[in-house]
């Protein structure tokens, strides 16, 4: 009985403690992440700015080959949508929407996880014939106490997502 006792109390000390934290720690958060490609600056461009190229590079629609993607709107310019749905767990469902283009330099879009979190991203493109730097970033605020998630795991995760995601489009784009 003692031992349980103890246990409850070890547990719930551990949740005071992870509450308090999170009261001190950021709620909001950057994540960027960038890659040499030995592809042309227009060849590239295409890959990120054109929501129909995403197939050829997505991590997602590797992870489900058979997710849903419907593009609404005039793809590459601003107000186009790219919808997706999937039962992968890692996938979902969501929206990414451009709200900003600089032609053959950067692009911005929101993301809607169907509801469950929203985010702001941009991949800019600098280089020229042979050669360019890409830049994938993405800033999210998480509430309290959620935000204490994002410090311990965010980070991690999304170099994970991004490393994976840009070696992707550096494959597609060099070949």
């Amino acid at each position: 009985m003692k031992i349980i006792k103890f246990l409850g109390l070890a547990i719930l000390i551990v949740i005071v403690m992870g509450l308090i934290s999170a009261a001190f720690i950021k709620k909001d958060f950057h994540f960027e992440k960038s890659v040499e490609i030995g592809a042309s600056k227009e060849t590239v461009w295409q890959n990120v700015v054109m929501f129909a190229n995403h197939d050829k590079w997505s991590q997602w629609k590797e992870l489900d080959p058979s997710m849903k993607v419907t593009i609404t709107g005039n793809d590459g310019e601003v107000g186009a949508k790219m919808a997706w749905t999937s039962d992968h767990k890692d996938v979902g469902n969501g929206t990414q929407t451009i709200t900003s283009v600089i032609p053959g330099q950067r692009v911005d879009s929101d993301l809607d996880f169907d509801g469950k979190g929203k985010a702001k991203t941009y991949m800019a493109v600098n280089g020229d014939s042979t050669k360019c730097k890409t830049t994938w970033a993405l800033d999210m605020h998480l509430d309290y106490p959620f935000n204490l998630f994002g410090a311990l795991f965010a980070e991690k995760g999304m170099n994970e997502m991004f490393d994976k995601g840009l070696g992707m489009l550096k494959t597609t784009s060099e070949k």
